[in-house]
C-alpha cells in the first residue's frame, strides 16, 4: 500500500512525540526517587534545618539581606564578610556596624522598621524574640531561631561557627574561631607563667551583688584565660541573664585570686570611687584579691556589645597582667 505523504509525516511526528513523552516520564521518575520520603531529610533539601524551637526552616541559599535581632550575631555576620542589612542598637563593635539602619534594640524590635528593610532572613534569638514568631514571619522573610545556650561551650566566640555553619561559611568562620582561641591561649600561657591567678569571679556594682555566670561572654573570658570562675553553672536562672543573684558569704569563703567589678560607666573617677568603697568595705578586706591589688575595674570596653571577641580577651588579659603579679 503507498501512503500519502502527508500520511507519512503525521505518523513520523506522532512517533517522535511519543518517545518524548518517554523520556521526560523518565526522567521524572529520576527525579521523584531522588526526593522521596525514604532519603534522608539532608539529602532532600540541604538548605532545610531545624531552629531551636523545632521549626522546621529552609534557610535561602547566599541571602542577600540577612537581619540579625541581637548584637553578637551581627558581629559574627561581620566576621565571615556578610554585611547584615541592619542593626539593633546595642551593637556598638564597628563604625560599619553602627551607621546601619536600626530596628530598635535586641529586647524592643521596631517590627515597623524590620518590614522597611525587607530582609530575606532573619536570624532571631529564642530567648529574646519568641514572641514575635508570627509577626516576623509576616515580613515574608525567612526567620530562623537560634538558643544562645546551645551555640558553644564559649559562646561569645563559637556563635560565628554556628552562624557560619548555618550559611554554608564553615571555612571562614572556623578560621576567625580559631584565631581567636590562639590569641586566648597565648595570653592564658602569658598569665599561667607570670602569675599565680588560678581563680575569679566577675561581679555586677549595684545595691545587690551579681556575678557572672561561665556561659556569659564576662564568665568566659575567665575561662579563655584558664581561669576558674567560682560561680557554679547550675544556679536559678542561669540561662535567662549573664549575672545571677550570688552571695557575699560564698566569695569570702571562695576567696578567689582575682575580682573583676563590672561598672555601668567608663567615668574613670566614678569607678575609682567604686572600686575605693569595695576596698574600704569590712567585709572584703579579708580577701586575698583585695590584699594583692587584684580587686580591678573590668574595662568598660570588655562588653560584646562594643568589642569584637579577640579585642575582650585581649583587654581582660592585659588588666589581669598589669596588677597580676605575686607581690613579694
Amino acid at each position: 500500500m503507498i501512503l500519502n505523504k502527508n500520511v507519512v509525516v503525521a505518523l513520523v511526528t506522532v512517533l517522535v512525540l511519543s518517545l518524548g513523552l518517554v523520556g521526560c516520564n523518565g526522567d521524572s521518575q529520576v527525579q521523584s526517587t531522588n526526593l522521596s520520603a525514604d532519603q534522608p531529610a539532608d539529602m532532600q533539601t540541604k538548605n532545610t534545618v531545624k531552629d531551636e524551637l523545632g521549626r522546621e526552616v529552609t534557610i535561602p541559599e547566599n541571602p542577600e539581606r540577612v537581619l540579625a535581632l541581637t548584637s553578637a550575631v551581627m558581629q559574627a555576620l561581620f566576621n565571615i564578610d556578610i554585611t547584615p542589612v541592619g542593626k539593633v542598637n546595642d551593637y556598638k563593635v564597628t563604625e560599619e556596624g553602627m551607621a546601619l539602619p536600626s530596628i530598635g534594640t535586641a529586647s524592643s524590635v521596631n517590627i515597623e522598621s524590620v518590614y522597611v528593610l525587607q530582609p530575606d532572613l532573619i536570624i532571631a534569638s529564642s530567648r529574646f524574640h519568641s514572641g514575635l514568631e508570627e509577626e516576623l514571619e509576616k515580613t515574608g522573610a525567612v526567620v530562623y531561631y537560634f538558643d544562645p545556650d546551645k551555640v558553644g561551650d564559649i559562646s561569645v566566640v563559637e556563635v560565628t561557627g554556628y552562624i557560619g555553619k548555618l550559611l554554608g561559611k564553615e571555612d571562614v568562620a572556623e578560621q576567625y574561631v580559631q584565631s581567636v582561641f590562639t590569641v586566648a591561649d597565648e595570653f592564658k600561657e602569658k598569665i599561667a607563667s607570670e602569675t599565680d591567678i588560678k581563680t575569679g569571679i566577675v561581679i555586677q556594682d549595684g545595691d545587690a551583688i551579681v556575678a557572672a555566670q561561665n556561659a556569659s561572654s564576662y564568665g568566659s573570658m575567665l575561662k579563655l584565660l584558664g581561669i576558674d570562675n567560682i560561680v557554679p553553672d547550675n544556679l536559678p536562672n542561669a540561662k535567662k541573664s549573664s549575672f545571677v543573684p550570688f552571695d557575699v558569704e560564698t566569695i569570702l569563703a571562695s576567696n578567689p585570686d582575682l575580682v573583676f567589678i563590672m561598672t555601668s560607666s567608663k567615668d574613670a573617677e566614678n569607678n575609682k570611687t567604686i572600686l575605693e568603697k569595695f576596698k574600704s568595705d569590712p567585709q572584703w578586706a579579708g580577701l586575698d584579691a583585695v590584699k594583692k591589688n587584684r580587686l580591678l575595674i573590668l574595662p568598660f570596653s570588655v562588653n560584646p556589645n562594643r568589642s569584637t571577641p579577640e579585642e575582650m580577651v585581649k583587654v581582660t588579659a592585659e588588666a589581669i597582667l598589669k596588677t597580676g603579679q605575686p607581690q613579694k
